[in-house]
């Protein structure tokens, strides 16, 4: 059957909606997508060809170090790391106005350098932070943004396995990846301080002050309150600082996280027969979850690739107002739409085939590009309608607070992630200098 690609786009598109708002899961949207089009296109044959770009896939080695990084990060969190964590730094941020949210964002960036999971920080956090900022009459718009925002760090803070999947499609480093996510994560918690800090003194009533016999803790005991983290930070910066010398790749530093999150849990008395069986569950889960997704993307892009859209993307694509800084412009304005509707594993399989080829010939760097990719893929967190950190934590407050409430708590924080996505995009260096130093090595 012969159709023009400008066709066949629109209608694989109404297609994809079409299926996407029956309720279908989104791997099987994709996959039940690529089939029926390539039925009505092709012959039954060319399905073989999509399996054998299913095969090419599996036997990426990267692809081992997903469910091992999340193996890690789960049993971390398991064992109790974040409540050690968030009790150890609100001590020492209690004394300033606004102390719980500022203890919470600092939790965030570190337990995203440990487990790498936004649900998981996000309803963690919730359960443990969120009580304590609203028995304080903390308003809504810090004690909420501060969770969901910090929580979603976790997608550019290492290990994140959004660079993991990144890297893979791109045939981009995963070790460049993280070490250049290092600085505009640690910019983005910056502005979420700035903001808390600012917020609080313009507004002191959204932040009342901490009772004294919180905040005034002997100096030896806030050092003392530190001790349950030297095991699970000491990992963390072996599996980073393996994987930024260039002792161990990405997936064998992965394998040794693994051992280490279970001799730290061992250690602080917290390995337990329930949480190693809830590890074990959640980390199949979530691969299992991711490699649906990859495989029925990789299907649909096969097909659409097939008809010719790479082609027909790339001269659309190239030919946005602007220049080259237009083209990545429009890119980030289709993948910030993207967001608002679908999950980031879905934006990475489907856009990233199209969009990396015209970085590389433009002349950009992927590892840039893959940083800036997981900036945005932040706001999508928080983007309404279907951010998956509103609902995260629509789950912890239950009826107590409205997703309105959540939505509107979490707007200051979007801008300010979209402040740092353009900070990241006009200077690349922020991005490329501390990779730069690794190649040294």
């Amino acid at each position: 059957m012969t159709m023009s690609i400008e066709l066949i786009s629109m209608l694989m598109i109404l297609t994809f909606l079409i299926l996407l708002v029956s309720g279908l899961p989104l791997a099987w949207t994709m996959g039940a997508t690529a089939v029926f089009w390539c039925l009505i296109l092709y012959s039954p044959a060319i399905l073989v060809m999509l399996c054998s770009r299913i095969f090419r896939l599996m036997l990426n080695y990267v692809m081992v170090s997903i469910p091992l990084f999340v193996f890690m990060g789960t049993i971390l969190q398991q064992s109790g790391v974040a409540d050690d964590l968030f009790d150890a730094v609100y001590v020492w941020s209690g004394p300033f106005r606004g102390g719980l949210a500022i203890g919470t964002i600092l939790a965030c960036t570190v337990m995203a350098a440990m487990v790498g999971i936004v649900g998981a920080e996000i309803v963690t956090l919730g359960m443990i932070a969120l009580p304590n900022m609203l028995k304080r009459n903390y308003d809504h718009r810090i004690a909420l943004g501060s969770i969901c925002a910090g929580g979603g760090m976790a997608t550019l803070i290492p290990p994140s396995v959004v660079f993991i999947v990144y890297a893979m499609v791109a045939e981009a480093s995963v070790g460049e990846l993280f070490i250049g996510g290092v600085l505009p994560g640690l910019l983005l918690a910056l502005l979420f301080l700035g903001y808390i800090v600012i917020a609080c003194w313009i507004k002191p009533e959204w932040a009342p002050a901490a009772p004294a016999e919180e905040v005034n803790v002997p100096l030896a005991k806030k050092v003392a309150m530190l001790k349950g983290l030297i095991m699970p930070g000491i990992l963390g910066a072996s599996v980073l600082g393996s994987i930024y010398t260039g002792v161990a790749t990405p997936s064998e530093a992965a394998g040794i996280g693994c051992v280490g999150a279970l001799v730290s849990a061992a250690i602080n008395k917290r390995l337990t027969w329930k949480g190693l069986k809830m590890a074990v569950y959640e980390t199949a889960k979530v691969t299992a979850m991711l490699a649906w997704l990859m495989f029925g993307a990789q299907c649909i892009i096969g097909i659409f690739s097939l008809a010719g859209g790479d082609e027909f993307v790339r001269n659309w694509v190239m030919a946005l107002p602007g220049g080259k800084w237009g083209v990545i412009i429009g890119m980030q304005i289709i993948m910030i739409f993207l967001g608002m509707f679908l999950d980031w594993v879905g934006i990475v399989f489907l856009c990233m085939p199209l969009f990396v080829p015209l970085i590389e010939t433009m002349g950009f760097s992927k590892v840039w590009f893959g940083v800036v990719f997981c900036m945005n893929m932040h706001i999508s967190y928080l983007s309404p309608p279907f951010g998956p950190s509103i609902f995260y934590m629509k789950g912890v407050v239950g009826d107590e607070i409205s997703v309105t409430k959540i939505y509107q708590a979490n707007l200051p924080y979007l801008w300010l992630t979209l402040l740092a996505l353009a900070i990241t995009m006009a200077f690349p260096q922020l991005s490329l200098w501390l990779p730069s130093l690794m190649l040294r090595h």
